[in-house]
């Protein structure tokens, strides 16, 4: 009967015919392994061996079907003698109270049931019960928040590691620069132009070193955030970017490429990269004056995750420094 889905036939068999609850429940319990490991197993074992589910595997996974306790409540109840059977039925709440849908089964209940009939045996431990478990699962969903920064943390460190070789960031090599330039300043410290008090505090430390290559200038831009050192600790700085304003020799050195930094937390450190095209030969002088600028995004206090409600980038307040000029020399691309 249980395998031409006559449940409550079955169970009718066991409870009222044997008169033996005890195999009733048993009957449901083989039942309700047999729904989990459909609901459970097949899409865990679909999903270890892709990495992933799509949105059409997602709509079509099973669903919780019927119950496999809430046959027996019904047939239960059925029992001629009415408090007899009210009292079987309450056995089976107490009993498999957290497998059960317990608003159904409380639906099935005679309505001249007293609540103080039910509340000691099934109420109340249900209700402490799904307390343990709010519990459980908020401290669960703390530990794997913690994982999820920690990971995230870790991820955002080695882009920020693999951005700051010049031979690795994929927006330079399809430039095809060269095996390596052909001179490379010292690394120097930038300060901003206006030398405002209120720059400094905002302004992360920026150090610079120019690469020269035949018909390429490239300039890094090593970031890091101390945001320690300002009014804004635990800011995350977003988009920050290198970017050349004016050149004063714009027939011959032209900006071509900016890469900026998407992510930067608190004391990280990574690079922008600042590309322009050059023709030395073109220059009118021997030294050009390029006028730059960093602009970077600041967002509220907190660690990386801080997104905007809907998800997506940081959110907060954009800033544009102006940074001393830089002094570019023909003589460096020979």
């Amino acid at each position: 009967l249980g395998r031409l889905g006559k449940h409550e036939d079955a169970l009718r068999i066991l409870y009222r015919d044997l008169k033996s609850l005890d195999l009733a429940l048993e009957y449901c319990d083989d039942r309700y392994d047999r729904q989990q490991s459909k609901i459970y197993k097949q899409p865990r074992q679909k999903y270890s061996s892709t990495g992933m589910f799509d949105d059409k595997e997602l709509m079509e996974m099973p669903s919780d079907p019927d119950n496999a306790y809430l046959p027996l409540v019904r047939v239960a109840l059925e029992s001629d003698n009415t408090s007899k059977g009210c009292a079987a039925a309450i056995q089976v709440l107490s009993l498999r109270r957290s497998a059960i849908d317990r608003a159904a089964a409380l639906r099935l209940l005679p309505a001249d049931i007293p609540v103080s009939a039910v509340a000691r045996p099934f109420l109340i431990p249900a209700l402490v019960d799904s307390e343990s478990q709010v519990r459980r699962l908020t401290v669960v969903s703390a530990l794997l928040r913690a994982r999820y920064l920690r990971l995230k943390e870790q991820l955002t460190s080695a882009q920020l590691k693999a951005q700051a070789n010049l031979q690795v960031v994929p927006q330079l090599q399809s430039l095809n620069l060269g095996d390596s330039p052909l001179h490379s300043t010292q690394p120097f410290r930038a300060r901003s132009s206006s030398g405002s008090s209120n720059s400094s505090s905002i302004l992360p430390e920026v150090w610079i070193v120019k690469h020269f290559f035949a018909r390429h200038l490239v300039i890094q831009a090593r970031v890091t955030n101390q945001a320690a050192l300002s009014e804004k600790a635990g800011r995350t700085l977003t988009d920050i970017c290198f970017v050349v304003a004016e050149s004063s020799e714009d027939e011959a050195i032209q900006p071509l490429l900016q890469v900026p930094i998407a992510v930067l937390p608190t004391g990280m450190t990574g690079c922008t990269w600042c590309v322009l095209s050059a023709a030395p030969g073109r220059m009118e002088s021997s030294t050009a004056q390029l006028t730059c600028e960093l602009r970077y995004t600041v967002s509220g206090q907190g660690d990386i995750m801080a997104l905007n409600p809907q998800g997506g980038a940081l959110i907060g307040r954009t800033f544009v420094e102006e940074l001393q000029d830089l002094e570019v020399h023909a003589s460096h691309f020979q």
